[in-house]
């Protein structure tokens, strides 16, 4: 695939403008809360891969002032309905998405495009969340009737193409976990129900993402084509959005937690695999919202409720006083806690800040 996407960049390049990438992805959290994700917000998942996505583009201008650009085209409402996911929470969840990118400062690289926003519905209008949901029944309408494939071409399809075999087997994998906790299964009362389900689910999902291919190949005919799923590279390039310790192809943030190690290292895994082994940590500024897993153990206990531990992209620690809260001193014991800490957590560096002796601390913890 490497001549197509040359031309691509040749193209940009002799307009003056950014490299321009797609990415169909981030559509919502998974309909599991049960055994996969614990919540309809994004949390340190998006977080991490959003910074990855900034990242590369920042890459990019090492080499091409302009740098790059990465358009998400957030796919949630092509295929919400059919999992038994309400527009709401697919609105909710991308409108956390656009709040990571503002806070993170991220806007020059990544714009989130929604179908109604391709389909041009939205041109010269504010899209807020009362016009969105006026809009998505009549977008779904719309994609199926101007791109949509039948059943039959999408099976031939799989025959003849590895790319779209490889999204469809990924979709089985997933809808495997995520119906179990869905209304769409519940009448799926024996096992060869449930599976016959899944298989009609991940039919319906081919339409759908066939036909929202069809429109990005349309409306964005000249941007570089990425991918979130595992893919030969003949017209499409993946991109694994969180590095994990193991190397291998992580799963994607919304259909999982990310669980943090002592050394740094993250995990993308189910949240049932890691209730005993790791504690559940809330967002420091909202105490209600879960936002990653982390390992157990007594390094990360200082028996004070307004000492953070923030993992951020891409395996930095930052020791920090919660928000809101006077800044203070650490104790001694905090100090040879903190310093513990430094020499397991061997995937990236752990920085101090905002205490009263943040820098007096930081230096003792690494003598």
């Amino acid at each position: 695939g490497k001549p197509l996407f040359v031309e691509k960049v040749m193209q940009q390049l002799e307009k003056n403008q950014p490299i321009r990438m797609i990415l169909p992805a981030f559509p919502w959290k998974s309909i599991n809360k049960v055994d996969k994700v614990t919540g309809i917000l994004p949390d340190l998942g998006e977080e991490l891969a959003l910074a990855r996505l900034n990242q590369m583009c920042e890459d990019i201008r090492v080499i091409y002032p302009l740098g790059g650009e990465v358009h998400i085209a957030t796919d949630g409402m092509v295929f919400d309905d059919v999992v038994g996911i309400p527009d709401e929470d697919t609105w909710a969840y991308s409108e956390g998405l656009m709040d990571i990118v503002r806070k993170r400062g991220y806007e020059s690289h990544i714009k989130l495009m929604r179908v109604m926003d391709i389909l041009g519905h939205t041109a010269g209008r504010t899209l807020d969340k009362e016009l969105y949901l006026s809009l998505t029944q009549q977008c779904r309408e719309e994609l199926l009737a101007s791109f949509g494939r039948t059943e039959e071409e999408v099976r031939e399809m799989m025959r003849e193409d590895s790319d779209t075999l490889l999204t469809y087997c990924g979709f089985i994998r997933f809808l495997e976990s995520d119906l179990r906790h869905s209304e769409v299964s519940k009448t799926a009362t024996s096992g060869q129900k449930f599976r016959k389900c899944v298989k009609k689910v991940a039919i319906n999902m081919m339409i759908r993402a066939e036909s929202f291919t069809k429109l990005l190949q349309a409306k964005c005919p000249d941007y570089v084509r990425l991918s979130i799923h595992p893919s030969t590279g003949a017209v499409k390039l993946s991109v694994p959005l969180i590095v994990t310790g193991t190397g291998e192809f992580p799963r994607t943030p919304w259909h999982s937690s990310v669980a943090l190690a002592l050394d740094g290292s993250y995990s993308t895994v189910h949240s049932k695999s890691v209730r005993d082994t790791h504690v559940l940590v809330a967002r420091d500024d909202d105490a209600a919202t879960p936002h990653f897993f982390r390992e157990k153990s007594e390094l990360w206990d200082w028996e004070d409720a307004d000492v953070v531990f923030e993992p951020l992209y891409p395996n930095r620690l930052v020791v920090r006083p919660r928000r809101g809260v006077e800044a203070k001193s650490l104790s001694e014991e905090q100090i040879e806690k903190l310093a513990k800490l430094r020499a397991v957590h061997t995937a990236g560096p752990v920085e101090v800040v905002g205490f009263a002796n943040a820098a007096a601390a930081a230096a003792a913890a690494a003598a």
